[in-house]
């Protein structure tokens, strides 16, 4: 099979033990095998500790550290003996020194990307997952459902008499100080299909440092913060809860600054996960985004009605969420939908 990264890759499939670098992949899984996490032999630490809704079947899986804080442990996957290790696409560093102390034992490591250009990479990386599992028709099933909600908005986004509005999608949490801002790429990728203008530009990924004058001075339309933590310290609370994300996002118009900008006084403040926009689901985030963006263009796309989708079909274990709220949380749902 080929790999993400276009590497020929020789291995025994269905992989019945296998070892993901990153839990960003498992929702993946779970969707393509109601029962995966009895595949799941170990699992690498996402960013910060957390553990994430979609992560509860995992709870008691083996943990191999971190790719981010270069704490993953080669020597504790090699003792999991695991038929193949996924993984994102890594640096070439980390890349070549897994790749070579894994070739040695004869485990093969699969590259998929739901992270880095998800709007080019998630329906190819479902399709290599599902060779991995053993579950060709399960991932065609799901790529289907993927592009026609994908389609749903990037097609009705090519008209040219769009007004593009600004936007600030700034990270948010205890500790994170102000003002590092999303760029339009990577997580972002959707953005060139949503109509609108990031200020904080294209880099190569790493969030912008803004400073609040420049903000206030650019006075964008909408703003969405980026919830990036998933346990107690989360936006949405300990359990999660729509009541807590709106009172969050409410506390910002106390704050100098920002609660004068153009976004603060129309009302078009929203929160949004960041595990979510990470995930085989970032789709979910084009919607919630395309719905903030052009709310008359969408007034149909519901998000939620969405993810109970996914819920009822693919997943044994539903995810709840919410994973997305707004100042008035009436307008993520569909006029008459359920609340």
């Amino acid at each position: 099979m080929t790999d993400i990264k276009d590497r020929e890759v020789t291995m025994p499939a269905p992989a019945t033990r296998i070892l993901l670098a990153s839990s960003f992949q498992y929702p993946a899984l779970a969707i393509l095998d109601v029962d995966a996490a009895k595949r799941v032999v170990g699992i690498g630490a996402n960013p910060g500790e957390t553990l994430p809704e979609a992560e509860r079947d995992l709870s008691d899986t083996p943990r191999v550290g971190s790719i981010w804080s270069q704490s993953f442990s080669i020597e504790k996957t090699l003792e999991l003996r695991p038929d193949v290790v996924i993984a994102a696409p890594l640096s070439p560093v980390w890349s070549q020194k897994l790749e070579t102390v894994l070739s040695k034992a004869g485990i093969p490591i699969v590259y998929v990307d739901f992270d880095e250009n998800p709007f080019r990479n998630t329906d190819r990386s479902f399709e290599i997952l599902g060779r991995v599992l053993g579950a060709q028709d399960k991932a065609s099933e799901f790529i289907d459902f993927y592009h026609q909600h994908v389609r749903a908005i990037t097609e009705r986004m090519a008209r040219p008499e769009l007004v593009r509005p600004t936007l600030l999608m700034m990270l948010r949490g205890p500790g994170v100080p102000c003002c590092l801002a999303l760029p339009a790429n990577d997580v972002t990728d959707y953005f060139g299909a949503t109509g609108v203008e990031n200020i904080a530009g294209v880099t190569n990924g790493a969030p912008v440092q803004l400073s609040l004058e420049s903000i206030i001075e650019r006075d964008p339309d909408i703003f969405v913060v980026i919830d990036v933590f998933s346990d107690a310290r989360s936006l949405f609370g300990l359990p999660r809860t729509l009541a807590h994300g709106m009172a969050a996002l409410k506390t910002l118009r106390q704050e100098p600054g920002l609660g004068g900008i153009a976004a603060m006084r129309s009302g078009r403040v929203h929160a949004l996960d960041s595990y979510l926009m990470r995930s085989p689901l970032s789709f979910l985030s084009f919607e919630a985004l395309a719905k903030w963006i052009q709310p008359e263009l969408f007034a149909d796309v519901d998000p939620q009605a969405t993810l109970d989708e996914i819920n009822r079909r693919f997943l044994k274990t539903p995810l709840r969420g919410p994973f997305w709220t707004s100042f008035d949380p009436t307008i993520d749902r569909m006029p008459g939908g359920n609340q």
